[in-house]
């Protein structure tokens, strides 16, 4: 057990160090890629829930920090669009995340760590509504094809994940789990425990991957 765990530690350190340096020119130009593919996607969603008309989404996504792929084109384009855009705030005692609404700049500020989350006035989706989503923008440090992820060892996604997952199967509905990718970000293989949460969909800066 011990190798697996250390295998994941030495993994998040060589793929952060990566990322923390990954050329500036470099990531200006992928983060446009990202952002190309994302928009597409989202058109893609707001169609496909209604054929007749573009419907709003309801969306889920980290807010980016540090070398993380940003996420502010996301947000402006779904604030735009009319789409319900939830953010998480890290809760410690237990550890989880809560679901805040924020319906511009104006909501966000930084928090532990100095990484930004709504301000605790922003309305909170409760656990039972959480089926409604349509996609959750997942952070990570490294992907593979098969949909896996490595995250920062904290487990609040896979958490989040696995009681998502409880609530969609009582009303047999659930969102797309994505991710955007950055150069470097790709992995043959990432070791996996059975309570890690798998994604369907790799945002990469060659295009958009479905994972079946």
């Amino acid at each position: 057990m011990q190798d697996h765990a250390e295998q994941k530690k030495q993994l998040r350190s060589r793929l952060r160090q990566l990322r923390d340096r990954l050329d500036e020119q470099m990531r200006q130009q992928a983060s446009m890629r990202l952002n190309d593919g994302l928009k597409r996607e989202l058109d893609r969603l707001r169609l496909n829930k209604n054929r007749q008309k573009r419907e709003a989404l309801v969306i889920f996504s980290y807010l980016s920090y540090g070398s993380e792929a940003s996420t502010d084109f996301l947000f402006e384009e779904g604030w735009k669009q009319g789409d319900v855009l939830l953010a998480p705030k890290v809760l410690a005692d237990p550890p989880r995340m809560e679901l805040r609404r924020v319906t511009s700049q104006e909501d966000i500020e930084p928090g532990v760590w100095g990484i930004p989350e709504p301000k605790a006035s922003c309305e909170v989706l409760q656990p039972e509504d959480w089926p409604a989503l349509d996609l959750v923008l997942v952070p990570g440090l490294g992907y593979d094809l098969q949909g896996g992820r490595i995250g920062y060892g904290g487990g609040y996604y896979d958490r989040f994940a696995a009681s998502l997952e409880n609530q969609c199967a009582k009303q047999g509905k659930r969102p797309l789990m994505a991710a955007l990718v950055l150069p470097g970000q790709l992995e043959p293989d990432i070791p996996m425990d059975p309570l890690d949460l798998r994604l369907d969909l790799l945002i990469t800066p060659e295009g958009i991957l479905h994972i079946e």
